[in-house]
């Protein structure tokens, strides 16, 4: 006994306790203890037992001869590490549920609901949920003296601009908003009304996109808020909404959409806009400055956002309304297109701003045009650390190895995440962590879960068989020849 607590690295008198039933191990005692023994980890637990530890459940399903199966639950957010298992056990994880990050330390691999991974589990490595839960079924073959394949790629090239954005005429008879579209289409850093949420989100990005990372004051503020207790909708179990709160204003292009909305809604001289998922309500408030006489109403199913909101909430669009607006919502949203139609009257409005990836033939397709989109934000931040990685991945992404791209994110991803995990909040930080809701956003975007981005083409083409006709096209920010942020204006026939 105590040659054996001495190799699993616990006192005899625990050890003893867990061996007469009056503690319960954790998942990594056990490993310990089999490794230790030489045996598997399924000689140590009865079949069906689950065993659970900082939000991962494992239950053993099947033993026979050299093989193991379990089924593995990962809470959101959870991770397990695991130290190398003795008997040299070929892994293999099919997802059956969400989205998981499997394998190697040095090399693991991203997979969701329906794909499969493998590879040797006789050295240190990882299972990290993506977004939210995630189930899979883990196969362990031992003995199998298999080692995994590990493939390297690294290309730094820099990448040039691509694609070029719409301006705005200046001659509006409202002198915030017209500093506003000055500003925007020559990108120049504001002077006045920097007490505005809507200049310190655009002077924090240009100061930052020209080379001098920059935080707005609102994300310094929002540090005061406590995060939610629970998540209860589908958003929030994908997303932290905490996270969400603090450091989506660093996104590139944030501040400017609601500038273009401000424009469209003041051109067409609207009065009443109810804003659909407004989240943290930052646009919402913008919009106000610019627009103070237009009325502004929320509808937000995240009772997190809607306790902080200072704008009115309503449960649901009214019917017959005459002016719909959305921020970065469209793609989350299922049947968006479908819901707005069925809420606006005969002439009125729907303006969408949201994110747009390049045209696509095929699912190989979309993916591809998922990471370069994504990858281009983050490419835009003059931040050095982690960019030959993000720029191997673009690469790769943009020569058609999906896969690979993939694979390099996996790793950049979870070496982010154990970064922020040992905490710091300096302003390299802070974009560290827009960076993970950024590769967030990537990683379920590929797997299609919560994030259904599509192009502008589809969009437009899906809401005119629905019959809302496009009335006004621009593009923000451009991350590619046709994808990037777009304002697309609609009028309900």
């Amino acid at each position: 006994m105590s040659q054996l607590a001495r190799l699993v690295g616990m006192s005899k008198s625990a050890l003893w306790a867990v061996e007469q039933g009056r503690v319960s191990p954790t998942i990594s005692t056990l490993w310990k203890v089999a490794n230790a023994l030489g045996v598997t980890f399924g000689e140590l637990v009865e079949q069906s037992l689950y065993i659970a530890e900082n939000g991962v459940e494992v239950r053993l399903i099947e033993r026979r001869n050299n093989k193991e199966v379990y089924l593995m639950r990962l809470g959101a957010g959870a991770t397990r590490y695991a130290d190398p298992h003795e008997n040299s056990p070929l892994e293999v994880v099919h997802v059956i549920e969400g989205a998981m990050i499997v394998g190697p330390l040095d090399a693991p691999k991203y997979v969701w609901e329906g794909e499969t991974a493998k590879f040797y589990g006789g050295e240190p490595h990882l299972y990290m949920a993506v977004g939210g839960g995630a189930v899979a079924v883990v196969t362990m073959f031992y003995h199998s003296q298999r080692r995994s394949v590990k493939r390297w790629y690294l290309n730094a090239t820099p990448i040039a601009p691509e694609g070029v954005r719409d301006l705005l005429e200046p001659d509006v008879n409202n002198e915030i908003l017209a500093y506003a579209i000055s500003a925007v289409n020559k990108r120049r850093l504001p002077e006045r009304y920097l007490d505005l949420l809507l200049f310190d989100v655009l002077f924090a990005e240009y100061n930052t996109l020209t080379g001098r990372l920059t935080l707005p004051k609102a994300v310094v503020q929002a540090r005061s808020v406590s995060p939610p207790q629970a998540r209860t909708t589908s958003f929030e179990q994908n997303f932290d909404v905490y996270e969400y709160l603090l450091y989506e204003p660093l996104h590139p292009g944030y501040a400017e959409q609601a500038v273009y909305v401000a424009y469209e809604l003041y051109k067409r001289g609207v009065t009443d806009i109810v804003s659909v998922a407004c989240g943290p309500a930052y646009h919402e408030r913008m919009l106000a400055e610019l627009l103070p006489g237009v009325k502004i109403s929320c509808v937000e199913s995240s009772p997190f956002f809607k306790k902080l909101s200072l704008i009115q909430m309503l449960d649901d669009v009214p019917a017959d309304t005459s002016a719909v607006v959305s921020f970065g919502a469209s793609h989350h949203i299922e049947n968006f297109l479908e819901w707005m139609s069925s809420k606006l009257k005969s002439g009125g409005l729907l303006i969408v701003a949201d994110e747009f990836i390049a045209d696509y033939n095929g699912e190989q397709e979309r993916r591809r045009n998922v990471v370069t989109h994504h990858l281009r934000y983050l490419l835009d931040i003059p931040l050095k650390r982690y960019r030959v990685e993000l720029l191997s991945a673009y690469h790769a992404a943009r020569g058609g190895r999906v896969r690979l791209a993939l694979d390099i994110l996996a790793k950049t991803y979870h070496d982010i995440s154990r970064e922020l995990g040992e905490g710091g909040d300096d302003v390299e930080k802070a974009f560290l962590h827009f960076y993970k809701l950024e590769l967030t956003s990537l990683l379920l975007g590929v797997a299609y879960i919560e994030e259904r981005m599509t192009s502008a083409e589809k969009f437009v083409g899906a809401a005119s068989a629905l019959g809302l006709r496009l009335a006004a096209r621009y593009r923000v920010y451009p991350t590619g020849r046709e994808s990037g942020t777009y304002v697309l204006v609609f009028r309900k026939l």
